[in-house]
């Protein structure tokens, strides 16, 4: 039986109507992506199925006993609740899953007949329930979400009500991952993540058990985390088996087979009908009134609906500057008395297309700034090189007035265009009549203000562009669109962006930007993550390197002070073989064996601890091994347990030679 059910769902807002039949099924573990315009209902369809809001027409239903999880839009936090307290109170089920399976087994060992098979088949539903709960380690689990969401171990014991608002909806975000639900609802999850964040809730959606609904207009993920696109078209929704490039595919071949079938009839239907009046009225009028009839009973075949709207964004005209751009020299930067980064130096040339990258926090907008003239440096200079303009998109888009439209933003920049011109430039960006152009901008949403953003940029004629997080609240189309647009434009970029995809198909150049300055990478991102990665790769063997190092150093002291201690045992027995007194306290079991005046310790547990040494030691080589696979290395999530399990067996593992080198 499905997880979920939509069936014919209808929902008005006033005159609009925002789903107009609506229809979906939702089985388990199925990873389904939600695509359509900005606007189209999507946020609606999840509130409809989360039960904030009903339908006009239509059911909704959710399999009795699912786990329904969700971000709530507006988290509550109780006093004194840290965040690691909230995000472990999203697992209360499996908490109940795992009790009740204890209580299961405790019953089995006494239970005889139908009783017995009656507790072992919900032993075994049990143990997949938990298995999909995630219930198996509740704390790891709890603590691989948060640090994959990109919230810092400092912050897991604060407490919840006084974090940013960020760090509220990655914390609610924390709180619906980590519950391990059957069916889980993300709108949006990669925003406000940086990009490690981003890589590791994508493999999240690939490896959870329960199925996910995800809206999202993160192209990469879409492409690797799921395995049906659902489209929310004119109020209906669409489902295309496969990733986003399939969908892509099968969406083109069913609008071409809808077409060829809607022209097939229409051909049909216009030969018919000058038959019919041709015929009319002749000696064939018999003829032509049957086919009437017949034309009359033909269902008619809707024309398909092709949505070709998407913003029209050309390039803007390069000024024409010298061969280098700008150059810094010894930049630095902070807030009150935390430097962000300091003596950074970056040169950037004609046609250069820079991706800046780095974890949130790390200065990447500041540094753009200041690049762009729209800051100034803590200390260093930037040198501008000849005619070098600067167009600059804020991801904030904060550059309006307060009371503007998209009519009077373009009007205020350019006073000499006429209102036809300012209307027909408008309605490249999809800002058309009246209700549009003069709607005000604080009543735009974010979408809406990315596109005027972007229609006022494309205006301006700079050498080069510095953009930060420009894809933020466009959706699909859109993104397609800049991207189209950028790619022709002809002079240089600096690009923040969390669109992995949109780094990929327009950098040359990576550079990482942290706390300790910046670094170079040529290529786009894809090459700066091999790199990085053959980096991390490479540090794990140097390190297992070092670790059996000291490990065949320390065993080789060891050996040399057992040695020893053998030699001094040996040479303190001598007298006795040769007919001295024998020493005090021999004579019982075990009293022969003497080291330094007392017995030596019992050899049978000194055999299960070189045992325990030795299985230590193919653990952490397994370990160590394991961190070049490539399934682990890709995968952050994967890696980080690996290197924790390998701290905890080094651990373990000094311990235990430090107890064998002191064993007599």
């Amino acid at each position: 039986m499905s997880l979920l059910s939509l069936e014919n769902v209808k929902k008005h807002y006033a005159t609009q109507e925002v789903l107009s039949g609506a229809s979906l099924k939702v089985d388990p573990g199925e990873k389904i992506g939600l695509v359509g315009r900005n606007g189209g209902g999507k946020s609606t369809l999840f509130r409809l199925i989360e039960g904030l809001e009903q339908p006009d027409w239509g059911k909704i239903v959710v399999r009795k006993n699912t786990d329904l999880g969700f971000v709530a839009q507006r988290p509550s936090f109780g006093k004194g609740v840290t965040i690691r307290q909230y995000v472990e109170g999203g697992m209360e089920k499996a908490r109940e899953a795992v009790e009740r399976l204890e209580q299961v087994a405790h019953q089995m060992a006494e239970a005889e007949g139908e009783a017995l098979e009656r507790l072992m088949n919900e032993h075994g539903q049990l143990t997949e329930r938990v298995e999909v709960l995630g219930g198996w380690d509740i704390e790891r689990r709890v603590e691989r979400v948060l640090s994959g969401i990109g919230l810092d171990e400092a912050l897991w014991d604060r407490q919840a009500d006084t974090l940013s608002g960020g760090e509220k909806g990655r914390t609610a975000m924390a709180r619906a991952l980590a519950g391990g639900h059957d069916l889980l609802l993300l709108d949006e999850p990669t925003n406000h993540l940086d990009l490690p964040g981003i890589e590791w809730i994508e493999q999240y959606i690939k490896e959870v058990h329960g199925a996910v609904l995800v809206i999202s207009h993160d192209r990469r993920l879409l492409e690797n985390a799921v395995d049906s696109i659902v489209e929310l078209e004119r109020g209906q929704l669409v489902r295309y088996a496969g990733n986003y490039s399939k969908y892509l595919q099968l969406k083109e071949e069913r609008y071409q087979s809808e077409l060829r079938a809607w022209e097939n009839q229409q051909d049909f239907v216009r030969k018919e009908e000058a038959f019919i009046k041709k015929h009319m009225g002749s000696q064939r009028t018999s003829e032509a009134k049957g086919r009437q009839k017949k034309l009359k009973n033909v269902e008619r075949v809707e024309r398909p609906f092709h949505d070709v709207r998407r913003p029209v964004i050309r390039a803007p005209e390069a000024k024409r500057g010298g061969e280098k751009v700008l150059e810094t020299e010894n930049l630095s930067a902070g807030y009150g008395e935390r430097v962000v980064w300091s003596d950074l130096n970056l040169r950037i040339g004609r046609g250069d297309r820079v991706g800046l990258v780095g974890k949130n926090g790390a200065g990447k907008t500041t540094l753009l700034r200041i690049l762009a003239g729209r800051a100034a440096p803590r200390s260093g200079k930037v040198v501008r090189g000849h005619g070098a303009e600067c167009g600059y998109y804020d991801q904030e888009t904060g550059d309006f007035l307060p009371d503007g439209t998209p009519m009077s933003e373009v009007r205020r920049r350019y006073p000499t265009m006429t209102d036809g011109e300012i209307r027909s430039h408008l309605a490249l960006f999809l800002f058309r009549g009246d209700h549009e152009i003069e709607k005000p901008v604080h009543a735009l949403s974010g979408g809406e203000r990315a596109r005027l953003a972007l229609s006022l940029l494309v205006m301006e004629r700079p050498s080069w562009l510095a953009m930060d997080e420009p894809t933020n609240h466009l959706d699909l189309a859109g993104r397609t669109a800049l991207e189209e647009m950028l790619a022709s434009f002809g002079g240089s970029l600096v690009l923040i962006s969390h669109d992995r995809q949109l780094l990929d198909d327009l950098c040359t150049k990576i550079v990482e930007v942290d706390e300790g300055g910046l670094r170079e990478f040529e290529g786009n991102y894809s090459h700066w993550r091999e790199v990085k990665l053959a980096e991390a790769a490479e540090a794990q063997a140097a390190a297992n390197k070092r670790t059996a190092e000291r490990k065949a150093a320390a065993k080789k002291e060891a050996e040399k002070q057992q040695a020893a201690q053998k030699a001094q045992a040996a040479a303190q027995a001598a007298p006795s073989a040769k007919g001295g007194a024998p020493s005090a306290g021999g004579g019982g079991k075990g009293g022969a064996a003497k080291a330094g005046g007392g017995k030596v310790r019992n050899p049978y547990k000194f055999q299960q601890l070189e045992e325990r040494i030795m299985a230590l030691e193919e653990r952490l080589a397994t370990l160590n091994a394991s961190l070049m696979d490539e399934a682990v290395y890709r995968d952050a999530d994967r890696t980080r347990d690996v290197q924790f399990e390998i701290a905890e067996v080094e651990a373990e593992l000094e311990q235990a030679n430090e107890e064998w080198m002191n064993w007599a």
